[in-house]
């Protein structure tokens, strides 16, 4: 069996692990049936993005502009007019579970060829005051609201595809310039930012960096998806966004990527989605995780962590339903791990280097304790949909050229599903497409 050498310098700092490890929806599904509450906050998942949340079945309730203000004739400045009841249960128990929602402000996609809330408003400036009343009940206690300090508010998703906006480039670009301009003024502290675009090399990219720089719309942020099936891929995306973002004059603004999982083909998703739940995607998800940490992302959410969405969620697997129990339970699928293991890392807080062979993918960070975690995703899929995985390897653990020695392996593979182990030698085996969590004391 090869051996593979990751060598560890903790007296190297490379600055800050970053929140790489943020997630679509929020601990409770299935209108309030399904609860991983206690799954999120052993996780320490950082954001929860507020996209497709109780889709289809809920979407009449939850965070959309429509379900929070459903008649748009009504007096936007009249708190009755307003639906919060709902996504404000939704959202406490977000962040009771210690989880900020990344409030996105829009409407969810629309699959069915009758569209009924991806249209242009009416009025741009009705609409802009009705998401200022929105962040107002949540962050300044409008219509006996709260005071929850949501930072994050995003501008509409995915207008670059007939799904999500019936109108023209134009009209949301204009959208986006009201509602953001509105925001700012009226609350200063917040981050606004979209268009959660489908990639960065969306048609849409561009010209809406080119119509903010020169209206001088507010952009704190630029929110985008890549779905792909290599980390190089996803680097790729992050390389685009970063470079684009700079060349228009938003070298400050934060590149959020909010919607990431693995996809070979649109046009034959089965094949794809089968491998979700597998060792692979837990691997999939590491290696990505992992290669954003180096590269020029500064937020990651995966979609998603709800179970309405089985084809997109690889975290959970509902437990047997029990009798008059208020709500069900989860438990982990093989897809949590890579999430919960970089928790690990972000708790530790400063990242050390360390070099890896070819196709493993490797963070390390170092707490203030001493105490180092190396995060090891060893991953390949050149030919898609795990055609040509890389052949079982031993890995051996150097902390500045010297064998480590005692330390805790937790595994992610076909036959572990990360249960700790103690190893002696500092090596220890990994299959072909799998992820490894090692915590050095």
């Amino acid at each position: 069996m090869e051996e593979k050498r990751i060598i560890v310098n903790p007296d190297k700092a490379l600055g800050r692990i970053k929140p790489m490890h943020g997630v679509g929806g929020g601990p409770v599904s299935f209108n309030f049936t399904y609860d991983a509450t206690e799954q999120f906050r052993a996780a320490g998942l950082p954001f929860g993005r507020t996209h497709d949340i109780e889709y289809p079945f809920g979407s009449g309730e939850f965070v959309d502009v429509h379900c929070v203000f459903p008649f748009f004739a009504a007096d936007e400045n009249d708190p009755a007019s307003y639906n919060f009841t709902l996504t404000d249960e939704y959202l406490r128990l977000m962040r009771k579970a210690g989880t900020e929602p990344f409030y996105r402000l829009g409407a969810s996609i629309e699959h069915q060829s009758i569209k009924r809330h991806i249209h242009p408003p009416a009025d741009y400036e009705k609409w802009a005051r009705i998401c200022s009343h929105i962040v107002a009940h949540y962050n300044e206690g409008w219509a006996d609201g709260f005071h929850w300090n949501i930072r994050y508010w995003e501008i509409w998703n995915e207008p670059d595809i007939p799904q999500c906006w019936t109108g023209t480039d134009e009209q949301i670009f204009e959208l986006y310039r009201v509602t953001a301009s509105l925001l700012k003024r009226e609350h200063p502290d917040i981050r606004i930012g979209g268009l959660a675009l489908t990639s960065p090399r969306s048609r849409l990219f561009e010209p809406f960096l080119a119509y903010a720089r020169d209206c001088n719309a507010p952009v704190d942020f630029v929110s985008w998806h890549g779905y792909c099936h290599t980390p190089e891929q996803a680097v790729g995306f992050a390389s685009l966004a970063r470079t684009l973002m700079d060349q228009y004059g938003f070298r400050q603004a934060e590149s959020i990527y909010d919607e990431w999982n693995y996809v070979v083909s649109w046009e034959d998703l089965k094949p794809s989605v089968d491998l979700h739940t597998t060792a692979f995607g837990a691997a999939f998800m590491a290696s990505v995780i992992s290669a954003m940490q180096a590269g020029p992302v500064d937020k990651l959410m995966f979609y998603d962590a709800q179970l309405l969405l089985p084809d997109w969620n690889n975290l959970f697997t509902p437990k047997p339903m029990k009798a008059h129990a208020a709500r069900r339970g989860v438990d982990p699928l093989k897809g949590y791990w890579p999430l919960y293991g970089w928790n690990e890392l972000f708790k530790a807080g400063q990242e050390i280097a360390c070099a890896a062979p070819e196709n493993m993918y490797c963070t390390a960070a170092k707490a203030p304790d001493g105490t180092a975690f190396l995060y090891v995703a060893y991953f390949n899929d050149d030919a898609g949909l795990n055609a040509c995985p890389p052949a079982d390897a031993v890995v051996r653990v150097e902390l500045n050229g010297r064998p480590t020695a005692r330390m805790t392996v937790r595994r992610v593979d076909d036959n572990h599903s990360f249960e700790a182990e103690t190893i002696a030698d500092g090596r220890f085996a990994m299959q072909g497409n799998s992820f490894a969590l090692v915590e050095i004391s």
